[in-house]
């Protein structure tokens, strides 16, 4: 029969093992990946315990005692905030939670995405492309939806949000002709699309301050319109003229609740805007000529600006993007 602990030993060990895992997850984030500021070198990576600490919305010394293997008892909630701070994985999330003494949250939209998988997404995507959680969350953006939108990366991770942006920012998306219209379909089709509102407490307080700050959201919400649409047409005043983009979405990317959002060239004078093949639009007009298919990423500099930089896109991911993209494969200039 196995020799085991006594309670007091075990919950010695569960708290040293929770700091040790705080701070090893804080030690992997890399502070540009969430828009705070550059700082001077530190011996030590990742973030500040501060860092955490205010995207979490916990007091410093609170959250320090945790890291310090002091005995304080987090709630599920407090758990939660610090993963979403942390940015952690599923198994990482469900981890947490036993480490802070609570069962693991069920699979499915509590479950943090894979940050890394979900840019890699919009990366791969020539044209405009972003993916929400059901909140509205912005979890990743390619350098082409910087051009359309504003740069996703100018805004804190607590105010990247669609709806907190669309209502609170008036320079997002100034480009757009009728943004009054794109702000309606997009409270339209969280309350279509998301249940959220009824059971996530974080989204509930969400809707409840806007309603408070904006009228045209507290009336938009109110009249309880909803819209369920796969496709839609996006208009953009630039330099030039005004462009048409074709939204297409796929729900459900990676994880409940996370959508996959890309505006595609609805003629030549989109994809050339843009950057894109003349054969990139989806008019159906035929094609002049064919580039070897690249890739834009998103490199980080100071203040955390988002600049487009070209890559070469490895053969099966050109193929892959080209058949989603309508031929979208092509290069930014």
């Amino acid at each position: 029969m196995p020799v085991t602990l006594s309670g007091g030993a075990v919950q010695e060990r569960r708290r040293r093992e929770l700091a040790e895992f705080l701070r090893d997850r804080r030690a992997r984030l890399d502070p540009r990946d969430l828009g705070l500021p550059p700082r001077r070198r530190r011996r030590t990576p990742g973030l500040r315990r501060e860092d955490v600490a205010e995207r979490a919305s916990l007091s410093i010394a609170w959250y320090t005692s945790l890291e310090q293997g002091r005995p304080v008892n987090p709630s599920r909630a407090v758990v939660a905030a610090i993963a979403d701070a942390l940015r952690l994985s599923g198994a990482d999330r469900s981890y947490l939670f036993t480490l802070a003494g609570h069962s693991p949250p069920p699979a499915g939209p509590t479950a943090g995405p894979d940050a890394v998988l979900l840019q890699a997404l919009v990366d791969s995507v020539h044209a405009p492309a972003y993916c929400t959680d059901a909140r509205t969350n912005v979890l990743a953006w390619n350098a082409a939806a910087c051009r359309v939108f504003g740069n996703y990366g100018d805004w804190p991770p607590n105010r990247r949000n669609l709806l907190w942006l669309l209502f609170e920012e008036p320079s997002f998306a100034e480009r757009l002709v009728d943004r009054e219209e794109y702000a309606a379909r997009v409270v339209q089709t969280f309350r279509s699309r998301s249940e959220s509102y009824l059971d996530d407490v974080a989204a509930i307080a969400m809707v409840e301050d806007l309603r408070r700050r904006s009228a045209q959201f507290k009336a938009l919400w109110d009249a309880h319109d909803v819209r369920r649409a796969d496709t839609d047409i996006l208009q953009v005043e630039v330099p030039g003229g005004r462009l048409t983009l074709t939204l297409v979405t796929l729900q459900g990317v990676t994880a409940p609740g996370l959508r996959f959002n890309a505006y595609l060239p609805a003629d030549s004078a989109a994809a050339s805007w843009l950057g894109l093949t003349t054969d990139s639009s989806i008019s159906g007009q035929p094609t002049s000529r064919r580039i070897s298919p690249h890739k834009v990423s998103v490199s980080r500099t100071s203040g955390d600006a988002v600049r487009p930089t070209t890559k070469r896109m490895p053969a099966a991911l050109a193929s892959s993007t080209t058949s989603l993209g309508s031929g979208a494969a092509g290069r930014r200039p």
